[in-house]
């Protein structure tokens, strides 16, 4: 397996924010998976939607406001058509990566990024590492 420049720089964002705990509009899921994407290619999948917000309220109205302004009908539908899908249950090192979520106050999935055998996301302790699981989607970088 061949390491590039920029899995140097990924790993040092997710060891710089590993402790990190989430915060709306600057450590939450899209500005995580945005920045590992933005690392990685050099342009994010979600920067014209990443302006100011600071509350879960903010957030949904934000979301809803790109979703309109751009006629996609959901967020999903606007990842997959800035980054490829993946038909894969073991996405390769830096891969984007949407968790189904009940628990996310504005989206209904989480979004991350992957790194070896695990998914990596946000949480309120800081990073939370799972094993990829059915359900969950993938988008290449590269």
């Amino acid at each position: 397996m061949r390491f590039y420049d920029w899995d140097l720089r990924l790993a040092s964002y997710l060891d710089e924010v590993r402790s990190r705990p989430f915060e709306w509009g600057t450590h939450d899921c899209i500005n995580f998976a945005n920045k590992a994407c933005h690392i990685q290619r050099g342009t994010g999948f979600a920067d014209n939607f990443l302006t100011e917000y600071n509350s879960p309220k903010a957030a949904l109205l934000k979301y809803h406001h790109w979703m309109k302004e751009t006629g996609y009908k959901d967020i999903i539908a606007a990842v997959d058509d800035r980054l490829t899908r993946l038909a894969t249950k073991y996405p390769p090192r830096g891969s984007v990566v949407a968790m189904p979520s009940d628990e996310n106050e504005v989206l209904p999935f989480s979004f991350g990024v992957s790194v070896n055998q695990y998914c990596v996301f946000v949480s309120h302790e800081g990073l939370l590492f799972n094993k990829p699981k059915d359900g969950f989607l993938y988008w290449g970088v590269e």
